[in-house]
């Protein structure tokens, strides 16, 4: 199997895969964040907390008070500033801290956050955060989002298993039409571009996709470390999916959200119809990665060995 960009497929695949690379992660539903809330998590062995204030704005900062190191997660926000449930300094989204009499105390770390595709996302590396992941215009599309999903299973060995070509006859009843192309982009990632069929028979999602695809699939997916642009061409309808996953112990946690361009007749049934085809080729994957144990040895797929090569070039998390 040839490669548009032979140069992005490594001959052997690397040793190693990073366990929290550099990189925007998904850690909740913007539509769950209400004004007023806040809400705490963990990342890279790192808690922070993320409130919205009464101006509708979010934050994210370190979960520890400065003054005396209470976690924040049990705070309330007044007006736009986290008040610490402990002596009742507050600090606002970039950290800065008050006492009560509003004197200025030392300052918490601030973390980048942004909303995209009704998802909250964090940044926790230092210095200046890459752009987050918006390829696919996210203001032209409408979107919705799932249930996040949890699995004992690696988070690489998702991201791998999405550039996987062998396993597309094998799991999803896709039959590749010419050759893959894969390569970096110029904002850092990694994207793999095919073309398939729906191989006959299967699941009421494989008879529709074929249907609905003349078939002929058109996809696109780029990877960003933790997140995933897929964006699909199926027919003469476009739909686009978002995912990021975010390790918690021993389980992966995948968040979703699918999109369809403005403005076309019968929207709120294309989202769903968006959501349904797109879960209904997710599970099969979750299936067969939920317990596994990724090994590179021997591995011959290029999509497998670029995505790893990929991978493995991204920075880990630092405190430097």
């Amino acid at each position: 199997m040839s490669l548009a960009v032979p140069t992005a497929v490594p001959e052997t695949p690397p040793r190693r895969l990073p366990d929290w690379p550099e990189g925007w992660y998904v850690v909740g539903h913007t539509a769950a964040l209400r004004p007023g809330d806040v809400s705490a998590g963990r990342l890279a062995d790192r808690a922070f907390v993320i409130f919205r204030g009464e101006d509708g704005r979010i934050g994210a900062i370190d979960a520890h008070c400065p003054h005396m190191g209470a976690h924040l997660g049990g705070g309330r926000v007044v007006e736009n500033r986290l008040v610490c449930p402990l002596h009742r300094f507050s600090l606002d989204r970039s950290g800065q801290c008050r006492d009560p009499e509003g004197r200025p105390e030392a300052a918490t770390r601030c973390w980048p956050v942004a909303e995209r595709f009704g998802l909250i996302l964090v940044f926790p590396g230092r210095g200046m955060p890459p752009p987050p992941p918006t390829e696919a215009a996210p203001d032209d599309y409408a979107w919705i989002t799932t249930r996040p999903v949890s699995m004992e299973t690696d988070w690489q060995a998702m991201m791998v298993n999405s550039f996987d070509l062998l396993h597309m006859k094998s799991v999803h009843r896709r039959e590749l039409i010419g050759e893959p192309e894969i390569r970096r982009t110029r904002s850092g990632g990694v994207r793999l571009r095919y073309e398939s069929r729906v191989v006959p028979g299967g699941q009421l999602s494989d008879r529709a996709m074929r249907w609905l695809s003349s078939d002929h699939i058109r996809v696109q997916l780029t990877c960003h470390g933790p997140t995933m642009l897929v964006e699909s061409d199926v027919g003469r309808n476009r739909y686009v999916a978002f995912f990021g996953l975010l390790k918690e112990g021993r389980v992966t946690r995948a968040y979703g959200a699918f999109g369809v361009p403005r403005g076309m007749t019968a929207s709120w049934l294309r989202l769903r119809v968006a959501r349904w085809l797109f879960t209904a080729f997710l599970r099969r994957d979750f299936d067969v990665v939920r317990g596994m144990q990724m090994t590179l040895n021997g591995v011959s797929d290029p999509g497998v060995k670029a995505m790893a090569a990929y991978l493995a070039s991204l920075p880990e998390i630092t405190d430097a």
